[in-house]
């Protein structure tokens, strides 16, 4: 029996949000600064065309999070919900929260009228395929580049 609950963030929850998501990059070997991640997330919870965060909370503690940034898409021909993390605290996955948190997503964007989810997953992060895929996600034959900017 679930004992957490799903809900969307506000502006107030951002900055617990941003450690939640330093420790999950750092699961990637990513670096990452919680103040310049909270004023990303902050501008997320409060224009909405930018995207949204959903938390899982068990007994107030937030335990994890799927933040989606919103884009206007030429291959889809309209809005698309970029499922850019999802991240559930080492000591509560397994319970169900990382399929609560997508499945809540899911039904945000289609209500939102979103006509896709992207996501990517990581090389070697084969734990997350067999969520994605009973939720009808499909794999895309792509290769993901990027080019970074200091600043």
């Amino acid at each position: 029996m679930a004992t957490f609950s799903i809900a969307v963030a506000t502006a107030s929850d951002c900055h617990e949000c941003a450690r939640l998501l330093v420790n999950q990059l750092a699961e990637h070997d990513i670096d990452a600064s919680t103040e310049r991640l909270a004023h990303l997330l902050e501008e997320a919870t409060t224009d909405k065309s930018r995207g949204f965060l959903m938390l899982a909370r068990d007994n107030g503690r937030v335990v994890g999070i799927a933040y989606v940034a919103t884009i206007l898409s030429a291959e889809h021909c309209g809005p698309v919900a970029w499922l850019e993390e999802l991240y559930v605290t080492p000591d509560c996955r397994y319970r169900g929260i990382g399929t609560a948190l997508v499945t809540a997503v899911l039904e945000r964007v289609q209500k939102a009228g979103i006509v896709a989810v992207d996501l990517e997953i990581d090389a070697g992060h084969n734990r997350v395929i067999s969520l994605y895929q009973r939720l009808g996600f499909r794999r895309l034959e792509r290769s993901r580049w990027v080019r970074e900017f200091t600043q």
